[in-house]
């Protein structure tokens, strides 16, 4: 049996994110992302995933003429026939018949799964777990299953829902909506998360969220209000970088949300609302175990990639194991589809985890022709785990390119840049030269599976960099460049018999140092998605972003292949760059706030950098030293922080 699933539907009108396509042959799958293939994080500037599907036939050697079962989400409107027919036998090939007979064809190879049973069979059929409980909460579907919320219970190889909610006024919106207030731009909550351990609860805010929030047995609503549009943010059209979150709204937005944080430092924000946050979600789930008895739950749905509030769950003790699958969010859903009609039809034995090593594959021959075609100088290593791990001990940055890509928004050892946690330098080293993301968001560690226990206070089965453990207080030394503020750190688990490869490596790496451990993250650059192709690979090393290249067993230099001048490495403390970052909130505080926020705002401001600040007449003034524009007044407080 064959099964082609691609999310969103083709034939639909809504504008959709996070494409992606996934193919079953006889067991073996194939599933990947389109944004992986075009380089458009949250792409959504295609109709469909045709690269990510065609690439699924190549890997799988199927041709679409015989896939046996095609798998879609549910559509907002009946299909129209003569629509399904252009695209089956003209786009892919897949219908070779005529039109007379189409009808037919269609009744038996066609299907449709609401999003959030897909959600749901992602969750459930990726674990182990013969029986469990599932909850998936996102922002609400999608125009063809409009539910937020569902929960209930698998046991007997079927789902059974127990509750649902419908509509857009979510737990999940809520995160959106601070994110939103914060600057960050649509889809990058995780900022929120991570930015968070900086900052310090604010009881009049948290009451003033949770006033927005109620939670009952059927969900958590939140009193959402948008209060105008923004328009279009031209500044943000890059052609390489495309980011259709970032173009089509200005960050923030005029929302209740914002109108109640302005005041507040963004830390405290984030702080305040992760609170808030977890609270709401962990009040709900104490709701739903009275309602089954299940001992483990799956989790889904894009409010799960928080990685803070999967630990917290965890920690509550209510289930004795959870899970959360390679891809909670909507990039899960066309392998969440196929697993749903598989199952329907045949039962996947499940002893362990499905690997998230689902993407695809390049042999060695056709790397070594682009190498060539490259003119790049390089080697091809007896073992390449053994020398990769060696240069990791120097100190040097290693982008590591391995066997099948991920699937899922984690690099989990296959598309990774790899360095060494003991350095802390080794987090703003890859920071500077390659991912020039938010300084305060944390790099995750890799550890072999034999150790975990070792490392964590509570140790737990992470696949997938899923949940952010709290690290052993005698560890956290060890690792500088993998533990964030809070001493969390978002734990990758290695196990030998899903990456030998990447296993050896780490283990080579123990053997040198003593650390079953090692710094790992995506294989890309700021603004894109993480790399799929070895072409990807090769132009991001050109572009000086890592010392070395390893992809497959070959190991490229960059400093045998390139002449190239010195660059700037400036690495600024955190207390200064968070600094930084409140008095850049100044801009948005002058723009949204009134005179009372914008006073408020500066009594915090001048308390946290411990400089007086007074704000008169839309002017600062700063101390006795006169009085300045916004632009100068912002200026004048960097160089005072700067200068301590």
């Amino acid at each position: 049996m064959i099964i082609a699933s691609i999310y969103p539907c083709p034939f639909d009108v809504q504008d959709r994110h996070d494409l992606s396509a996934a193919l079953i042959k006889d067991g073996e799958i194939f599933a990947y992302e389109e944004g992986k293939l075009t380089s458009i994080k949250n792409e959504s500037t295609v109709k469909f995933p045709e690269r990510s599907l065609m690439m699924g036939c190549k890997e799988l050697d199927v041709l679409p003429s015989e896939i046996d079962k095609w798998v879609f989400p549910v559509p907002k409107n009946p299909v129209d026939y003569k629509e399904q027919y252009l695209f089956f036998s003209w786009i892919f090939k897949a219908y070779k018949g005529e039109w007379k007979n189409f009808s037919d064809w269609y009744r038996n190879h066609i299907y449709f799964v609401p999003h959030q049973n897909s959600h749901t069979a992602l969750a459930v059929l990726a674990s182990d777990f013969e029986e469990c409980a599932f909850l998936n909460q996102d922002g609400g579907g999608d125009f063809g299953d409009e539910r937020d919320l569902i929960f209930g219970e698998y046991s007997n190889g079927k789902f059974h829902t127990i509750k649902q909610h419908y509509g857009q006024n979510t737990i999940a919106s809520f995160h959106a909506f601070v994110t939103d207030a914060l600057s960050f731009s649509g889809g990058n909550n995780g900022k929120t998360s991570g930015l968070a351990s900086y900052g310090k609860v604010q009881d009049k805010l948290a009451k003033a969220y949770f006033n927005l929030i109620s939670v009952g047995e059927d969900g958590i609503i939140f009193k959402r209000e948008r209060y105008k549009n923004t328009e279009v943010n031209l500044k943000k059209i890059h052609p390489t970088e495309y980011d259709r979150g970032k173009i089509l709204y200005h960050y923030p937005s005029d929302t209740n949300i914002l109108r109640l944080s302005i005041d507040y430092l963004p830390q405290d924000v984030a702080a305040t609302a992760e609170y808030v946050l977890r609270v709401s979600v962990l009040k709900l789930i104490k709701k739903l175990k009275k309602m089954t008895n299940m001992e483990n739950i799956v989790f889904s749905g894009g409010l799960f990639q928080n990685v803070a509030l999967n630990n917290a769950i965890l920690e509550s003790g209510l289930f004795k194991k959870i899970f959360i699958p390679m891809s909670p969010d909507d990039g899960g859903l066309s392998l969440g589809q196929a697993l749903y009609i598989e199952n329907q039809f045949t039962k996947r034995e499940r002893k362990e985890t499905l690997t998230p090593l689902l993407g695809p594959s390049f042999r060695n021959g056709e790397i070594e022709n682009l190498l060539n075609r490259f003119r790049l100088i390089y080697s091809k290593e007896d073992d390449i785990s053994k020398t990769a791990a060696k240069l990791i001990t120097k100190g040097k940055i290693v982008g590591w390119f391995q066997g099948r890509g991920e699937y899922g928004p984690r690099a989990l050892g296959n598309r990774s840049i790899l360095a060494d946690p003991r350095k802390l330098s080794s987090k703003s080293r890859v920071n500077q030269f390659l991912k020039r993301r938010d300084w305060f968001m944390p790099y995750a560690p890799s550890i072999l599976e034999e150790y975990i226990h070792d490392w964590v206070v509570i140790p737990h089965e992470s696949p997938y960099m899923q949940i952010a453990f709290k690290i052993l207080d005698d560890k956290e030394k060890l690792i500088p460049s993998a533990v964030h503020v809070d001493g969390s750190s978002r734990v990758h688990v290695v196990r030998k018999n899903t990456n030998e490869k990447y296993w050896h490596l780490i283990d080579y790496f123990r053997e040198m140092t003593g650390l079953p451990i090692i710094l790992n993250t995506s294989f890309n650059r700021h603004g894109i998605s993480t790399i799929s192709t070895p072409r990807q690979a090769i132009e991001h090393f050109l572009e000086g972003c890592m010392d070395y290249l390893a992809i497959e067993d070959y190991l490229i230099d960059f400093t045998k292949n390139r002449i190239v001048s010195e660059q700037d490495y400036i690495e600024k403390k955190e207390d200064v760059l968070l600094k930084e970052d409140c008095i850049k909130r100044l801009n948005d505080v002058f723009k949204h706030g009134n005179k009372s926020q914008i006073n408020q705002y500066i009594v915090r401001l001048s308390e946290f950098v411990g400089k007086s600040i007074q704000y008169d007449n839309e002017e600062i003034i700063i101390e006795d030293d006169g009085n300045y524009n916004l632009d100068e007044a912002i200026n004048e407080l960097l160089k005072y922080v700067n200068n301590k």
